[in-house]
């Protein structure tokens, strides 16, 4: 469905947006805190007595080959096409409904020249689908918030053939708790992930959020389990200098609750004392203790370098 009237006031647009969409975007945030990044919103609308809803039921990720720096973002459009078609194909309604990105690395709390320009290019191209473009901006993150209080975000909506660049309040923000039809949370026929005899929806949610980011993040990290160990995860982890790191985290689960313990297997010298201070730190995710791992080896030959130099 394209509709044909104009919608010329914020107030005849409302957006119902899941909060697990806003976790994904959240947690894209966290990973990336120094570049920007972003990504696709997918979903559905209608135009019901003349207010335009807009429902979000999907966030595609940058992809692999995002290009990112503190004012710069590209996504991996191939991928992000391959996944929508994936979509697509199991739900024929689903549509591209817009952009969502970050400016909370670089203080900008409006969208740039440049995004205004490529997403007036988006609505008018002739090959997008709808006659509207939905854009989400997260302008800033709130220490010690959690949830979808955890980041301050915008709302914007261009439509063709109109110059108008309309924020959309967020009293017309429709905040629910429903499932979303991407990123993916199907675990059946994976043989590495064993959710046999798990009490607590929370504990499953953790392990296939942490499925999910390692596969698109840490490739080479693989989960296992071992009888000693339980669930597991064990791989090398890229650094900037090419060399890699071999990482093991183990899950420690009671009640339906797990705490993540991470240990750096013959990290080299450089990095001991690294390997020392993360393998005394508590995570609550898989994820969480490889993104950290990563960005302190990183950080700690960044150094050395720059030291060296």
């Amino acid at each position: 469905m394209i509709f044909s009237r104009r919608f010329v006031k914020s107030t005849d647009i409302r957006v119902v947006l899941p909060t697990n969409a806003l976790e994904v975007i959240f947690g894209e945030c966290d990973r990336y805190d120094a570049d920007e990044t972003g990504g696709r919103i997918l979903g559905t609308y209608t135009d019901r007595a003349g207010k335009l809803v807009i429902t979000v039921t999907g966030i595609i990720e940058p992809g692999p080959a995002a290009k990112r720096t503190a004012t710069y973002f590209l996504q991996d459009g191939e991928y992000q096409e391959q996944v929508f078609r994936k979509v697509e194909n199991r739900i024929p309604e689903i549509e591209h409904l817009g952009n969502w990105h970050t400016h909370h690395v670089n203080g900008l709390r409006h969208l740039s020249d440049g995004d205004i320009e490529t997403y007036r290019r988006i609505v008018e191209h002739k090959n997008h689908n709808t006659n509207f473009f939905y854009a989400l901006l997260v302008i800033e993150k709130k220490p010690r918030k959690e949830g979808i209080e955890k980041y301050i975000f915008k709302n914007y909506f261009f439509q063709r053939g109109d110059p108008t660049i309309y924020e959309i309040p967020t009293s017309a923000i429709d905040f629910v708790n429903a499932p979303l039809v991407w990123p993916s949370r199907e675990l059946e026929n994976e043989n590495n992930v064993h959710e046999s005899n798990v009490q607590d929806d929370r504990l499953q949610k953790n392990r296939i959020h942490d499925k999910d980011h390692v596969e698109q993040f840490f490739p080479h990290v693989k989960t296992f389990m071992s009888k000693e160990l339980g669930v597991y995860w064990r791989g090398p982890i890229d650094l900037i200098d090419g060399s890699k790191v071999e990482a093991v985290i183990t899950e420690h689960a009671t009640n339906g609750a797990a705490e993540y313990a991470l240990t750096l297997r013959k990290a080299p010298e450089s990095l001991a004392k690294t390997a020392e201070s993360l393998g005394a730190k508590v995570f609550p995710s898989c994820r969480a203790a490889l993104i950290l791992a990563e960005r302190k080896c990183n950080a700690t030959l960044y150094r050395l370098h720059k030291n060296e130099a």
